[in-house]
C-alpha cells in the first residue's frame, strides 16, 4: 500500500466516524424535540462538539494531503469529493444543534399533536446519508435511484406536514409558537438530506469524473402527479 493509499485509507475511516457521530446527533436532537428533554439535547450537544473536531482535522488532513502528494484524475477528485463531504456532514450536524436549541427555546411550550412527520423526516435523512456515504466511501453510484427518491419523499412529507401545521393554525391561535418550531425543525431534517443527495453529486463526479445533477427526475415525476 502506497503512502497516500494509507492517507485516504485513515481520511475514509474518519469520514464514516463522522459521519455515525453527525447520525446519532440528528437522532438524538429529534428525540430530544420529540420529548422536550433539555437533559437529551445536552448529551446531543456533546456529541455536536465531537463532530466539530473531527471535521477540523478531516479538513488539515484533507489539504495537507493534497499539498504533500499533488494526486490526479481519480485521487484527486476523490478528495475534492472528501471535502465535500465532510462540509456536508458538519452542516448536517448543524441542523442537529439549531434543533436542540429550538428544545431550550421550547421548555414552556407543550406539543399540540402527536410527532409523525418529523420522526419520519429524520429517518428518510438518516436512510439518505447511509446511501451517500457508500456512495463516496465505496464508490458504489448502485442506489443513487433510490437516494432520489428518498430525496423527493422528504421534499413531499416535508410539504405536506407545513401544509398540515397551516390548517392548525386557522384553527387555533394559542399553538403559534410551537407549530413555527415544527416547520422549522421539519425544514432542517429536509435539508439534511438534499446535503445527502450532494454527496451523492460528489460521489458521481469521483467515480465518472462527470458532474450530475441527481433529483430532477423524481421532481418532474412528482410535479406530473399533481398536473
Amino acid at each position: 500500500m502506497s503512502e497516500l493509499d494509507s492517507v485516504v485509507s485513515d481520511i475514509s475511516e474518519r469520514l464514516r466516524l463522522l459521519h455515525r457521530q453527525v447520525t446519532k446527533a440528528l437522532v438524538q436532537s429529534m428525540q430530544a424535540f420529540e420529548d422536550l428533554d433539555e437533559e437529551c439535547a445536552n448529551q446531543a450537544a456533546v456529541i455536536i462538539e465531537d463532530i466539530d473536531h473531527i471535521h477540523a482535522a478531516l479538513e488539515d488532513t484533507i489539504f495537507q494531503t493534497i499539498a504533500k502528494h499533488q494526486p490526479t484524475d481519480f485521487s484527486l477528485r476523490q478528495m475534492i469529493a472528501f471535502v465535500h463531504t465532510s462540509n456536508s456532514l458538519h452542516r448536517v450536524g448543524r441542523y442537529a444543534n439549531k434543533i436542540i436549541e429550538i428544545v431550550y427555546m421550547s421548555q414552556d411550550l407543550e406539543h399540540f399533536k402527536e410527532l409523525e412527520s418529523l420522526p419520519y423526516l429524520t429517518e428518510l435523512a438518516e436512510a439518505s446519508l447511509e446511501i451517500a456515504m457508500r456512495a463516496i466511501l465505496d464508490s458504489d453510484l448502485s442506489e443513487l435511484d433510490e437516494l432520489e427518491k428518498l430525496e423527493n419523499q422528504s421534499d413531499t412529507e416535508a410539504a405536506d406536514m407545513f401544509e398540515e401545521i397551516a390548517d392548525y393554525l386557522r384553527g387555533r391561535r394559542d399553538i403559534s409558537e410551537i407549530a413555527m418550531y415544527y416547520i422549522i425543525v421539519g425544514r432542517y431534517c429536509e435539508r439534511a438530506a438534499d446535503h445527502a443527495l450532494s454527496i451523492a453529486e460528489s460521489a458521481y463526479y469521483m467515480v465518472n469524473g462527470e458532474r450530475k445533477k441527481l433529483g430532477l427526475k423524481h421532481e418532474i415525476e412528482s410535479e406530473s402527479m399533481l398536473d
